[in-house]
């Protein structure tokens, strides 16, 4: 993601302006906040902010969303995506240029439920521990907060701020191993509604359409999907603890054929890209770095809580793409 931002303050409410709310059960808070988008509509300002050892992205952008499956983005910041926006309809993303006024279309691949954060509450309860924290306020409305607490390291790596009346997740912050805020999404302002138009949705008229990577549906059988991707793909021996491959499927990027496996640990999210015949990965404007482990060498790229490694080997180009630390990715890489 290119889009980004930075962040205004807290409101500060004076002690004793609202009564303070019950204290809900975590993991039925939880459940509640991952399910809001799907059946509350709303329109507001989101800052969006990650931060990388190669430097901080920023953006603004106004988004009304209609449940359950229709959102659209329009960036105010930064000025070169100035009036630029995105549709969501379900699993399919359409992003408009008004620029060169053409829509880039993506299949089988959308914002993904209310800014990215995982849905698999079974998995994600397996590994994070779901704490309760003080009320606060956030664009305004009284939010319980959340802890997401690694049960294998004891570490905090998500904290969310869920709107108390309605669920929304109207904050999240995302942590380094080390402790560092590496990615937060904040609302400045928000407005439950039901009166969002259709046209809002409606893709600009005149403005042709370009197809992105042919993507399959995420099929939930990844070993079957690697078994009959077309060519002989490999599979880590090495993941992170409490990750498991939960979703693959076939792409066609420019005619290669390429498998992607999802893994993820509930919260975190890596994938992996294999292919037979075309490269690693297209660094086009990166700074990529070189790494080398042995007879294993190839470049790697930093942004924020996302790191990229790209390395070719035996015939078959890779990519490993994710929330994870350069060394946890180069541990994927050599089991491979």
């Amino acid at each position: 993601m290119r889009l980004r931002s930075g962040f205004a303050l807290l409101l500060a409410i004076a002690a004793g302006a609202h009564p303070a709310a019950a204290q809900p059960n975590a993991l039925a808070l939880l459940h509640a906040a991952v399910e809001a988008p799907r059946l509350v509509s709303y329109e507001g300002q989101v800052q969006l902010l990650t931060i990388g050892t190669q430097g901080s992205e920023a953006s603004i952008f106004r988004v009304e969303h209609r449940a359950p499956g229709l959102t659209r983005r329009t960036y105010i910041s930064p000025p070169n995506l100035y009036g630029d926006w995105s549709v969501a309809r379900g699993d399919a993303t359409y992003a408009v240029d008004v620029k060169h006024k053409r829509v880039f279309a993506t299949l089988n691949e959308s914002f993904g439920m209310h800014f990215g954060w995982s849905h698999d509450l079974g998995l994600l309860t397996r590994n994070y521990k779901a704490v309760i924290g003080p009320d606060a306020h956030v664009a305004g409305r009284m939010v319980h907060t959340i802890a997401l607490v690694n049960r294998y390291t004891g570490l905090t790596t998500m904290r969310l701020w869920v709107d108390v009346e309605t669920n929304l997740m109207l904050q999240r912050q995302l942590y380094a191993t080390n402790g560092g805020l590496v990615t937060e999404m904040r609302f400045d302002d928000v407005t439950f509604t039901n009166a969002i138009a259709d046209s809002t949705f409606n893709l600009p008229k005149g403005y042709p359409i370009v197809l992105g990577p042919e993507r399959g549906l995420p099929s939930e059988q990844p070993g079957y999907v690697v078994a009959h991707c077309g060519f002989t793909a490999h599979t880590p021996s090495y993941l992170p603890r409490g990750f498991k491959a939960v979703t693959a499927d076939v792409a066609d990027e420019n005619g290669v054929h390429t498998l992607h496996v999802l893994y993820s640990d509930g919260l975190r999210t890596i994938s992996l890209f294999e292919n037979a015949r075309g490269a690693a990965v297209d660094m086009t404007g990166y700074h990529p770095a070189s790494f080398a482990i042995g007879a294993l060498h190839g470049q790697w790229v930093d942004r924020g809580p996302t790191t990229l490694l790209a390395w070719s080997q035996s015939g078959l180009h890779y990519a490993l793409v994710g929330d994870a630390t350069r060394a946890e990715l180069e541990k994927i890489a050599v089991s491979l």
